[in-house]
């Protein structure tokens, strides 16, 4: 090939690739995979009434064990009770109590790998672990940065690694709204000292007054709360301002946001009124006109908060809820891989609270407003 060839050859070559280049450019962006849920689900847990032992009253946790089985954390007489894999009680564990292996007040419960871990509110912020198997092994209580009594919401993951979010200081408790910036911090499963990762905006609060007396503060209905997870290698943060979530390997160095561009939406009455039927569900309807009340007392936002929850799942994949509304029955997460990449959408039964999410399931609790019966749900879950 002569050099006039050669030069003409290398041009077309260029041009080629300019062509290609911009076809790739144009070419529209690939859409995640629709996960899918069965419409029904495998396992109903809280709506048979013939056996007392087995009757549910607050759930707060459910996770399901190696067998198949179900162990659920409850606020009743005994806090945790095992069921079979067609939903009957198989055995009770950990009553109510202050000694060794009880728990007074259940106010959270924490499956980390092998073991399950109760948070007792009323027996000083106690921590007791226990097997899988219902064996109590041992009681500890959490280390926490300075200023902060105990975490404001905890998540852990197999190793028994745990990340925290703290609590706004009580000099910042005002009448009206009011919200700090709150510490996050790692720590194991003992009273070892924390390490501190970051620090994000808290819990939108209402500070209500009576008498021209302050006497109490409230997570602000509608507002934006705080959520925390870990996997196995990677921390998760969001404040619920938008829609990022900080990302922490687990020695503290910050990674990349799992993001999504999305504006805020702004608060409309029908959200109102859903809001206010959820906690009716939850209070009972003889609460109804304190709720109601109360809701016409507060200064509601302007704006929704970009996500209300979220999950790390079996694989590592990070669920992420936006806030539900409308009449759908159903609200669709976000479903991002350990590398940031948003790999899938699922639509999710609205009144369900996800706990837990394996390979091929979805656990949690279950309300609806409709019914009013708190139940504990399975859902067959396809990864396509």
């Amino acid at each position: 090939m002569n050099d006039r060839n050669r030069t003409r050859w290398a041009g077309l070559m260029t041009v080629g690739a300019i062509f290609i280049a911009a076809l790739t450019a144009m070419r529209p962006p690939q859409q995640p995979a629709s996960w899918a849920l069965e419409a029904k689900p495998t396992v109903t847990i809280g709506t048979d009434d013939s056996d007392p032992a087995a009757i549910l009253e607050a759930i707060v946790f459910a996770t399901r064990l190696p067998d198949g089985s179900i162990l659920i954390g409850d606020q009743g007489d005994f806090v945790l009770k095992v069921f079979a894999p067609n939903g009957t009680l198989r055995k009770s564990f950990a009553r109510k109590g202050g000694g060794p292996g009880e728990v007074r007040f259940l106010g959270r419960m924490f499956r980390c790998g092998d073991s399950v871990y109760t948070y007792d509110i009323q027996e000083g912020h106690r921590m007791s672990v226990f097997t899988l198997e219902g064996r109590y092994v041992r009681t500890f209580r959490f280390h926490t940065p300075p200023g902060q009594r105990v975490p404001y919401n905890s998540a852990c993951n197999p190793s028994g690694r745990f990340v925290h979010i703290g609590w706004g200081a009580n000099n910042e408790i005002k009448a009206g709204l009011h919200r700090s910036v709150v510490p996050v911090w790692l720590s194991a499963a003992d009273s070892g000292a924390p390490r501190m990762i970051d620090s994000v905006p808290g819990s939108e609060r209402w500070g209500t007054v009576r008498e021209n007396r302050l006497v109490g503060t409230r997570p602000l209905p509608l507002g934006k709360q705080p959520v925390v997870g870990i996997g196995r290698s990677r921390a998760y943060v969001g404040s619920g301002d938008r829609f990022q979530v900080r990302v922490f390997d687990l020695s503290g160095d910050p990674q990349e946001p799992l993001q999504r561009s999305e504006a805020p939406a702004a608060v409309s009455r029908e959200d109102i009124r859903d809001e206010i039927e959820r906690v009716v569900a939850s209070a009972g309807e003889a609460r109804r006109a304190a709720v109601e009340r109360s809701y016409g007392e507060i200064t509601l936002p302007s704006t929704l908060p970009a996500y209300t929850a979220l999950v790390v799942d079996a694989d590592d994949h990070v669920w992420i809820r936006p806030f539900p509304r409308g009449a759908s029955a159903t609200v669709r997460w976000s479903v991002f891989a350990p590398t940031g990449k948003l790999v899938a959408g699922v639509a999710v039964p609205k009144h369900l609270e996800v706990h837990e999410i394996g390979r091929d399931y979805l656990l949690g609790r279950f309300l609806d407003p409709e019914e009013g019966i708190p139940q504990v749900r399975q859902y067959r879950l396809t990864r396509r």
